[in-house]
């Protein structure tokens, strides 16, 4: 009786390279969601409120630093600059809200240019950024 033996190996998945990929997909996504980005891109510090309700994306945003320099989606610009682009955008949509989002330390007058710009070029519909309060 001549009995066979079967000296192939059988293939193996070896699992070392790919606990290795899973812990560095971890790792690369614990430090991505880590990182908190501002949405207008600068540092700013907004105000908190207890009543703060979530706005829907727009594209006219305003934000005024610390320095008290304005900026339109993410560019500098000025009060005459600004009331101008609001103008375009508000002639396109009448009902676009433009949101302000203004530094902790802004002073209050500049704030009031600005909105008075935003209204000046046709804005009906204001509205000031604050962070939830927890």
């Amino acid at each position: 009786m001549n009995f066979r033996r079967n000296n192939r190996k059988r293939p193996r998945v070896e699992m070392t390279p790919m606990v290795d990929v899973m812990f560095f997909l971890i790792v690369f996504f614990m430090l991505f969601t880590t990182f908190r980005t501002n949405p207008a891109g600068l540092n700013i510090k907004l105000p908190r409120a207890v009543t703060a309700t979530p706005q829907e994306q727009t594209r006219i945003v305003v934000v005024i630093d610390r320095q008290g320099q304005v900026y339109l989606n993410d560019r500098r610009t000025s009060i005459e600059g600004l009331r101008q682009d609001i103008g375009r955008s508000i002639t396109k949509d009448p009902n676009e809200v433009v949101i302000i989002r203004a530094d902790t330390t802004t002073r209050y007058s500049r704030l009031v240019e600005v909105m008075d710009a935003a209204r000046l070029a046709g804005a009906t519909r204001l509205a000031l950024a604050a962070e939830k309060q927890r």
